[in-house]
């Protein structure tokens, strides 16, 4: 292969040139984590091209360069402190290893604490049909039956979802949700995860592509079963 077109470019302008290509890459990466890493080693490069690809140097980007490497480092380190001190119970482990593991273990460790773990007994309503939905819920062990104008539409088993339409909508409740045995429920209030989703887009967007699987596993097993639906995701 014939370098020759290449052979003008010196050490300093191939720094520069993979800099800015390091830079457009960096406008692909969604993960937080993986964006700052990329623009310090991005403008890391930037500083050694402006010192030693120009003369005099171009102090005042080299300075603008360290400031914001700085600023990247800083927050590396903040996510880096916030992933090593993240522990789950053995329940959150079987959510985030089943139904949440497209959810970075930070932002899943945030959600788990912004909602709460109950046991809730047999016949108990999580929806009521047409009316407000207040929280969005996980059903980590026991079932429930969905019923639409009183006819059963399916029931739900431990990794199943429950709210996940009107969170994404913010229209009432399209059925009416019942436990028909005592049930472990992880719940969180849909103002906390607008809060959630406030502060980190990729948050919602990682949650977004969760309650997507869940809803295709649901459509899946409607259309084999072609009747009623028997939700189960995997949990573990």
């Amino acid at each position: 292969m014939n370098w020759m077109p290449f052979e003008w470019m010196s050490w300093q302008d191939w720094a520069g040139n993979f800099c800015y290509l390091i830079l457009a890459f960096s406008y692909l990466v969604t993960n937080i984590y993986w964006l700052r890493v990329l623009a310090i080693v991005a403008l890391g490069l930037e500083g050694v091209y402006f010192y030693y690809g120009s003369e005099p140097p171009l102090w005042v980007g080299i300075a603008w360069a360290v400031v914001f490497v700085g600023i990247n480092v800083i927050q590396l380190f903040i996510l880096t402190r916030e992933r090593m001190s993240v522990r789950f119970s053995e329940q959150e482990e079987t959510l985030r290893r089943g139904l949440f593991a497209g959810i970075g273990s930070v932002q899943l460790h945030r959600l788990l604490k912004s909602g709460q773990w109950q046991n809730i007994p047999a016949g108990t309503r999580l929806t009521t049909e047409g009316q407000v939905v207040s929280d969005f819920c996980v059903i980590a062990s026991g079932c429930a039956k969905v019923e639409v104008g009183n006819r059963l539409i399916s029931v739900l088993q431990p990794g199943a979802l429950i709210g996940e339409m009107s969170l994404l909508t913010g229209e009432n409740a399209s059925a009416t949700v019942t436990t028909l045995s005592p049930c472990q429920v992880f719940r969180v209030s849909k103002q906390k995860l607008q809060t959630l989703f406030g502060k980190s887009q990729d948050f919602r967007s990682e949650l977004v592509n969760v309650i997507g699987r869940n809803l295709s596993q649901k459509l899946r097993l409607t259309s084999e079963s072609g009747g009623v639906m028997v939700a189960k995701t995997g949990t573990g």
